[in-house]
């Protein structure tokens, strides 16, 4: 049964940040990150929203978070107002929210893409639940046969992809499908908007284009693997990387600029192996910045750099020693899409640790590593920047603020359990000494958040909630 919902308004000073001392990880090329939650608990709620618990003065005409990471280029920043002291404005229970689902924010509206009561299982909950900025009561639910993923917003539409196979257009003011399109097996992908068109991927390796208007088929590319995360964008080419390692930079018009394949030296080997290319890729002026998976930890961020113009190598991360420098030498798989500062800094939270990390786009150097919260092997939920500050959802469950210029720890708040919001993390993982692969008790988080213009920080929890973030000091009850 549910527990009744409080009013919760939490301001969280620097001094609650974790400072938990952990043994670094202990590579091993047998190491596998498990799959989100299978379940969304308590079942009996699933299609509940909360009463708004803080009144917030709304101003978003306008304004919003259209696509996952904000912008096609998938730098994760926006110039919204930070959040100092965290308050709860308000959760609704959407079902669970895996590393695809990533919220997107339309005016009023927050669209979540939701994976339902269970997680690769059809049911009941899986579509795209759209919901009010302002209250987080739901405006309208658009139900899919299959989980959905990835969503994005344009032209008075909103477009997700699914599980069963189709990417879909929905009327954004009443959920209705406007058209459908059926791709080669699932569609995992986040979409990207490219002009009047819409860029999907599936889990036979095919980059598709649609027509905006009416689910027109313009074009096909396919690559070597599934493709996982989506697709980015610069204004004039996109960019895609494959679960195969390929990478290509397409013209809007499918033609392909180049190809090329992401290797990684072999663990024992040293032999160039192709890597495991999950996330949509970060594009800055001159690269496209691809995260990857390999078969162990290594001695340097798994982190490449390609030129737009060619696909060749520009630089791959490389381990220095920075002055903030507190976390393991060990640098394990990334599987989320990092965040661009303002100063050209990729942010985000390094796995097989408690990490996060700041690397410089230009060259690849580690700027800084900090220990935020306890350690565990999996991670999957990119962060977003609002300002000059960072939030960070980690897989322990918890929330993150921090200095994107270094890396401090400004607050934490920890979501994994409706029951349990709050400052402090759950004993069984304050107390950890070891990293883990499983969160002990509540559940992780693997979503992306998005930012309203108004600043307000939407993310989910693998339990099924989704949570409006904002200030306390603008906060009124």
């Amino acid at each position: 049964m549910r527990r009744p919902l409080a009013l919760f308004l939490f301001v969280v000073p620097l001094a609650c940040a974790a400072q938990t001392t952990i043994a670094p990880p202990q590579p091993g090329a047998g190491m596998v990150e498990p799959a989100p939650p299978t379940r969304l608990a308590p079942a009996a709620e699933e299609a509940t929203a909360s009463e708004p618990e803080i009144g917030l003065p709304l101003s978003t005409a306008g304004g919003g978070w259209p696509l996952f990471h904000g912008d096609a280029a998938r730098t994760g920043r926006s110039d919204a107002p930070s959040i100092a002291t965290p308050a709860v404005l308000w959760r609704a229970r959407v079902g669970v929210q895996g590393w695809l689902n990533s919220p997107v924010v339309a005016g009023a509206l927050v669209l979540v893409p939701s994976s339902g009561l269970k997680h690769n299982s059809a049911d009941g909950r899986d579509g795209v639940h759209a919901l009010s900025l302002a209250t987080g009561k739901t405006a309208w639910f658009a139900p899919f046969k299959g989980d959905a993923n990835g969503a994005a917003v344009a032209e008075g539409k909103a477009f997700a992809t699914s599980d069963d196979g189709h990417v879909y257009a929905l009327d954004l003011a009443s959920g209705k499908e406007v058209w459908a399109q059926k791709g080669d097996g699932k569609m995992y992908t986040t979409p990207l908007v490219a002009g009047d068109r819409v860029v999907v991927g599936d889990e036979r390796g095919y980059v598709r284009a649609f027509a905006l208007s009416d689910g027109a088929p313009l074009w096909k590319v396919q690559l070597r693997g599934a493709i996982r995360g989506g697709a980015s964008a610069d204004g004039t080419q996109i960019y895609v990387g494959s679960q195969d390692g390929e990478a290509v930079a397409l013209r809007l018009d499918g033609s392909v600029v180049w190809r090329t394949t992401v290797t990684y030296p072999g663990f024992g080997s040293g032999k160039p192996t192709a890597a495991q290319i999950y996330a949509a890729p970060v594009i800055t002026e001159t690269s496209v910045i691809l995260p990857f998976a390999r078969d162990t930890s290594y001695e340097s961020p798994a982190l490449v750099a390609l030129s737009t113009k060619t696909g060749k190598v520009q630089w791959r991360g490389q381990q220095q020693q920075p002055q903030q420098q507190q976390g393991n030498v060990d640098w394990g798989n990334i599987r989320a899409t990092p965040a661009l500062t303002q100063q050209n800094w990729l942010v985000y939270a390094e796995p097989y640790s408690g990490d996060v990390v700041g690397i410089d786009s230009r060259d690849g150097s580690v700027l800084f590593r900090r220990t935020v919260g306890p350690c565990f092997f999996p991670h999957y939920a990119a962060p977003a920047i609002a300002g000059d500050v960072v939030y960070v959802p980690r897989f322990d469950g918890a929330l993150y603020a921090i200095r994107a210029d270094g890396g401090m720890p400004l607050w934490q708040l920890y979501l994994g359990e409706e029951s349990r919001v709050g400052p402090a993390l759950p004993k069984p993982i304050q107390g950890q000494t070891r990293c883990a692969s499983e969160v002990p008790s509540g559940s992780a988080l693997y979503a992306p958040p998005a930012i309203a213009e108004n600043g307000t920080l939407i993310v989910g929890s693998g339990e099924g909630v989704v949570f409006a973030i904002v200030d306390s000091s603008k906060a009124r009850r």
